[in-house]
């Protein structure tokens, strides 16, 4: 039949001047980039243990967020942010226009959290909200650089961590501490949890960068950005001399995104989007007895 129907229909550039002329502007109208192009989908758990992690999202309205700000940048098409269960993978992905984030991988982010709290003093429960924050914004930044088509040099997995951390980072302070710390710890566990292994040398073969190293990476970051995230001391668990070269790596990140990212963004939308958002987060801990020590050591 897809045979049959492309040999009855003529190319485009056989058609009369005028009807190509038509045809081209339909195209041109039909992906006219514009806002509110996001559509969130909360998909019902298959597996009801997982009920709970729903309505938790939803309570917190994660996706909703997470999609206020997304829709601030003008897309050619609609993007999908959905969360769903995956049969006991522990999983995100991005496919064909739509960010996937599995209810199973709230499992892992919840192993890998602080018992208590992060070594700033973040709560468990606002760390996991950090890493699954940061996990849509990283899903997210695929899908951007498919639909506007964003040239990226090197991975574009590296690419979708620095998207997900520059935009963490353009919170208020007070939310900006609490998503990059949380989102940090969990990172930091998990290659802790590398290394208590001897890995072998195929793991490094995929795509995606070492726990250990984009740990690193966002306290980098975070901390060039503002330094009053970290009460103007170097993050715990950053290594001075790593710290000393941050603020280059953050001045080429914000370079890079007001350049290729910002023209797409009606940034009045964006500020108000972020004003909008209220995570009703738990107070800092402020005793140091308290709080988990660095995932990766001092």
């Amino acid at each position: 039949m897809a045979n049959r129907l492309g040999r009855s229909l003529a190319p485009i550039d056989k058609l009369p001047s005028a009807l190509r002329t038509f045809a081209r502007r339909e195209d041109c109208a039909q992906a006219q980039p514009r806002t509110d192009q996001v559509r969130i989908v909360y998909e019902e758990p298959t597996d009801e243990k997982y009920r709970v992690i729903h309505d938790a999202m939803r309570e917190r309205r994660i996706l909703e967020t997470v999609g206020s700000l997304l829709n601030s940048l003008r897309l050619p098409r609609e993007m999908t942010l959905e969360v769903r269960g995956c049969q006991g993978r522990e999983t995100a992905w991005y496919d064909r226009g739509t960010a996937f984030f599995c209810y199973e991988y709230v499992d892992l982010i919840q192993r890998h959290a602080p018992k208590s709290a992060t070594p700033g003093g973040v709560q468990r429960g606002d760390a996991i909200v950090g890493a699954v924050i940061d996990t849509l914004f990283h899903e997210s930044a695929h899908a951007v650089f498919d639909l506007l088509e964003i040239p990226v040099m090197g991975r574009e997995e590296d690419a979708a961590d620095f998207f997900s951390i520059y935009l963490m980072l353009q919170f208020p302070p007070e939310d900006a501490r609490r998503l990059i710390e949380g989102i940090a710890f969990n990172m930091g566990s998990e290659a802790r949890k590398d290394f208590s292994e001897r890995p072998e040398p195929r793991k490094f073969a995929g795509p995606h960068g070492p726990n250990v190293q984009r740990h690193y990476n966002v306290l980098c970051l975070a901390y060039a950005a503002n330094q009053a995230l970290f009460n103007n001391v170097v993050p715990a668990g950053l290594p001075p001399w790593r710290a000393s070269t941050c603020w280059e790596e953050w001045a080429m990140l914000k370079r890079a995104f007001t350049k290729l990212i910002m023209p797409h963004v009606d940034e009045e939308r964006l500020r108000d989007a972020i004003a909008n958002v209220h995570f009703n987060w738990s107070p800092l801990i402020t005793e140091p007895a308290s709080v988990d020590k660095p995932p990766l050591g001092d």
